[in-house]
């Protein structure tokens, strides 16, 4: 048990410790930012493909709030999830001098439970959506030849905090409730300049969204034949209205113009969403699967000028190579290779412009003790478009997760 909170001890360090470095996401200065679909859990190698994958004994899996069920009775599992990524811009308004990004970041830290022989439940903080932008624009000066030089940059997010409950009904069928609450704050800052202000002005608007959202799921498996087993998972979401706050800041060098907590009360609204998974596995070394998901964006939220929001939908595919091993009379993952893609239109339209993202993705996992894994992914992606006057991004992503267990013990036995 001492190593189990020296490990824990060791995940919050690095989360606490962990933070961005140079994030520039131009697609984030509209809505609530970019909404980050990854779980960055054992998938992430598979093209984030596993709504009808259960969890294992030492990967949480958290697209399905109902595959928390596959873990094992007595068993905590601590998960951590660290990313970098590398982007270049292509565009009309790119230039050498703006074209890369690098971003590091702890994207998800978790722990999970299996109670007893029916119900598991795990907490989870991972990012929903992330802000960061920066772009220069021209005002004019009312009644006057003159123009102020503004400089607009966007930053903050909105994160989700989950406590997720999954139940088994008999030997293969289980369900799931995820309970989340979305919070955080989206902050955009206009400074403006001229030769007429020898201070600039600076006007800071911060929007603070927050409101509850739950998540349901089903998973279903069976052996289709002695060698061949067969999985089918779903999840449904309900609308869900994100209550906001604005406020409002106003400084010129030292001295504040103007300072008010709440400017309006807002709304904004998540859609309702369907996914739906499927599953192979052969003699249990060989795995393919295949998610969709359809997010129903639009109408409900207004709309800006040169863009609107429409509705998504997100394709995904991999396989799993297992390297199985047998000791005490049980088989084991010793590794596994896994391969993915992915193609995604997001919820926004800009110019009469889908923005839409395609990848592949690689992963390698095993074990570095008897009870910590990790994982290791490469993902190689394109986001946006460069008709309409438009920006679009290369990147590449790098994630490792770590995954301890740890037995619950009581008056010094051990359950399994």
């Amino acid at each position: 048990m001492q190593k189990g909170i020296l490990t824990l001890m060791i995940f919050l360090s690095l989360i606490a410790n962990a933070r961005a470095q140079d994030l520039n996401a131009p697609y984030s200065a509209y809505g609530i930012g970019d909404l980050d679909f990854r779980y960055y859990d054992k998938s992430a190698g598979m093209g984030h493909t596993s709504m009808g994958i259960l969890s294992t004994p030492y990967n949480i899996v958290f697209k399905n709030p109902a595959s928390l069920a596959g873990l094992d009775r007595s068993n905590v599992v601590v998960n951590g999830a660290f990313v970098g990524k590398l982007s270049t811009y292509t565009g009309d308004a790119i230039t050498s001098s703006n074209n890369k990004a690098r971003d590091f970041t702890v994207k998800q830290f978790s722990l999970a439970i299996k109670l007893n022989k029916f119900w598991a439940s795990g907490i989870s903080v991972m990012p929903y959506s992330y802000v960061g932008y920066s772009y220069r624009s021209n005002l004019n000066i009312e009644g006057s030849a003159n123009t102020y030089d503004a400089l607009y940059t966007g930053d903050g997010g909105l994160y989700n905090v989950a406590w997720t409950n999954a139940f088994n009904v008999g030997k293969h069928l289980s369900f799931g409730i995820r309970s989340s609450f979305l919070f955080g704050s989206i902050n955009q800052t206009e400074t403006l300049q001229s030769d007429l202000l020898s201070v600039p002005i600076n006007t800071k608007k911060t929007d603070y969204y927050h409101n509850f959202r739950f998540e349901y799921g089903g998973l279903y498996h069976t052996k289709l034949t002695k060698d061949l087993q067969f999985s089918v998972g779903g999840k449904f979401t309900a609308k869900t209205r994100l209550n906001s706050e604005q406020s409002l800041l106003m400084t010129q060098g030292n001295s504040t113009i103007k300072q008010e907590d709440v400017v309006k009360t807002g709304r904004f609204y998540l859609p309702m969403s369907y996914d739906l998974g499927v599953a192979l596995t052969s003699k249990g070394k060989t795995t393919y699967a295949v998610d969709y998901t359809y997010e129903n964006w639009d109408g409900i939220n207004t709309n800006g000028y040169s863009w609107s929001m429409i509705n998504s939908h997100r394709l995904s595919a991999g396989v799993q190579f297992s390297n199985q091993m047998e000791a005490y009379n049980m088989k084991f993952e010793k590794n596994y290779w896994q391969m993915g893609l992915f193609a995604d239109r997001s919820y926004l339209r800009i110019r009469n412009t889908p923005i839409d993202e395609v990848g592949a993705t690689i992963g390698y996992g095993g074990y570095m003790t008897g009870r910590l894994s990790y994982g290791l992914s490469l993902e190689a992606g394109r986001r946006g478009a460069t008709t309409n006057q438009l920006i679009r991004e290369n990147y590449v992503q790098f994630t490792l997760r770590l995954s301890y267990r740890e037995f619950l013990f009581s008056k010094g036995r051990k359950y399994d």
